[in-house]
């Protein structure tokens, strides 16, 4: 590769990853809990974590115990969820939607509370909880930003063989980050492929639909979106019986054996126009675009959709969803998704990091009386990436202690107010002082304290330890204490001032020897 060619990829990486680092560890880290929304909503509930498993679901039913007469003509959904034994009946219309929890073996109405902590990270992920669709767009841009930085990535490190296991912890500390940070890249290149990839996808959809309209349709994006959602319902305002949803079901899997079955969407119940939809993804490909259309008044087809069946390109597309939220696989899988996402994060930081420690070795060469002053970057990466990691472990264990209270819709809010609060009282420490390696101690050692406490909250308040519950209680109290284990590890580990004013001599002394080694081997061919 030429020189020059090397340099501009080289600053690509290196700019890329500066500008939206600090965006790309928020999106990052906020799917780590987010991957597991469904775990802590029922690891957080003491109504959904006892219920045994569901065979099967009556829909009828589960219509009638949640109630689904009251939402009228308007759309809803019922989202089953049998490994757990409960099912959901849900309207989502911003501030007014109404979700109805229902078991499935007895089908009763049951109340889990007013804990939404799980939302509240999966709504940072998708959308910074920013008005849509900007905060979705601005995750999609943050997404081909890390695909453009991978790629230049990919392109500079032409020696990946020998730093695919290169770690030199005994070295200086800029280069045990720089071994790091190849490391981790290299381990985690097609996990991070892979989210970037998706998470572009999923962000720009908004703007990338018009254009495949335009490819397919003709520019005709009402008839792009229907071949892909199928038909809208047209109400007719006359009231209808609706077919029966049981019946419905089992002739969808006569058209679609191998259908995992997500959710059933209902639109215009009790009209003659009324539609319902079944969808979900394929049991045995990688596809999210699986469902079948029906008109509830007689239970005629409507439309069909088979994402496993269409050609190479829509293939692709259908298999985005389950990439990007690990549809697929069991929670082996998924706990392998998380720990490359939290190598991801490590990446995110490291990168910032030794872009810091180069510039901040710049300023001494030319005698900067600056160059012990933290910069503002350093103290910025530092505090919003530490403070957040520390504000969802504290309103983790802030929830617990609310439950008991049945503050229904408030304790949402509550739960807002302590994740923003935390969050922006934790980032002002990062802002003072000149030694960022103690308050990096001082974040580490907090984030390890908030997690432990979070295992003990919920001993005291619900009476769950550690081995007296269930897989997902076992699984949840299991993670928070190998993450505090991990992050008091490297509390203890982080170089003290002395410990770095070694590590800056040993890489000055790394550096002459290098040279020296090259100018004899450059001597003796001569």
């Amino acid at each position: 590769m030429k020189q020059r060619t090397h340099k501009v990829f080289y600053a690509a990486h290196t700019w890329l990853g500066v500008i939206a680092g600090l965006l790309l560890f928020v999106v990052a880290f906020s799917g780590f809990p987010a991957m597991f929304a469904h775990q802590l909503e029922n690891w957080q509930s003491p109504a959904l974590n006892a219920l045994p498993a569901a065979q099967q679901v009556d829909f009828e039913r589960l219509l009638s115990a949640g109630q689904a007469s009251d939402f009228g003509q308007q759309r809803f959904f019922l989202v089953p969820e049998t490994d757990h034994g409960y099912a959901m009946v849900a309207r989502f219309d911003g501030d007014d939607s109404v979700i109805r929890y229902v078991e499935l073996e007895h089908y009763q109405p049951i109340d889990i509370g007013g804990s939404q902590v799980a939302h509240i990270f999966e709504h940072l992920h998708t959308d910074l909880h920013l008005p849509k669709p900007f905060g979705r767009y601005l995750v999609g841009l943050a997404g081909m930003v890390m695909l453009l930085s991978i790629i230049a990535g990919i392109v500079i490190h032409t020696k990946w063989r020998q730093q695919f296991v290169m770690l030199r912890p005994k070295r200086s500390w800029r280069l045990l980050l720089t071994d790091q940070h190849k490391l981790l890249g290299l381990w985690t290149l097609p996990f991070s492929f892979i989210l970037a990839f998706t998470g572009t996808i999923l962000g720009l959809l908004g703007l990338i639909s018009p254009i495949l309209a335009v490819a397919k349709f003709d520019g005709d994006v009402p008839a792009a979106t229907a071949a892909v959602l199928g038909p809208q319902a047209q109400l007719t305002q006359q009231a209808g019986a609706a077919h029966n949803l049981n019946q419905l079901y089992r002739q969808t899997l006569e058209q679609q054996p191998e259908l995992d079955l997500s959710f059933i969407e209902i639109e215009g119940y009790g009209d003659q126009g009324g539609t319902v939809k079944f969808s979900g993804n394929h049991q045995h490909a990688l596809s999210s675009l699986q469902s079948v259309t029906f008109r509830l008044s007689d239970g005629s087809l409507l439309h069909e959709l088979n994402g496993a069946a269409q050609g190479p390109f829509q293939r692709i597309f259908s298999a985005v969803v389950p990439l990007h939220y690990v549809q697929f696989g069991d929670i082996a899988l998924k706990v392998f998704y998380a720990l490359a996402t939290l190598a991801l994060c490590a990446l995110i930081i490291s990168g910032n990091m030794i872009w810091l420690a180069k510039k901040q070795q710049r300023q001494a060469r030319h005698n900067d009386d600056t160059t012990d002053r933290p910069q503002l970057l350093a103290r910025l990466t530092l505090g919003i990436c530490g403070a957040l990691v520390i504000s969802c472990a504290i309103t983790l264990g802030a929830s617990q202690w609310l439950i008991p209270l049945q503050l229904a819709e408030q304790q949402h809010h509550i739960e807002e107010g302590i994740f923003w609060s935390s969050w922006f009282i934790a980032i002002w420490p990062a802002l003072f002082g000149h030694d960022l390696h103690a308050r990096s101690r001082g974040y580490l050692a907090t984030t390890a304290v908030a997690l432990l406490l979070v295992v003990i909250s919920d001993a005291l308040v619900s009476g769950r330890h550690l081995l007296m519950g269930n897989d997902i209680v076992l699984g949840v109290h299991s993670a928070m204490i190998a993450l505090a284990l991990v992050c008091g590890y490297f509390a203890w580990r982080l170089p003290q001032p002395h410990r770095r004013r070694a590590a800056v001599q040993n890489e000055d002394q790394d550096k002459d020897n290098s040279a020296r080694e090259k100018f004899s081997a450059s001597a003796t061919s001569i």
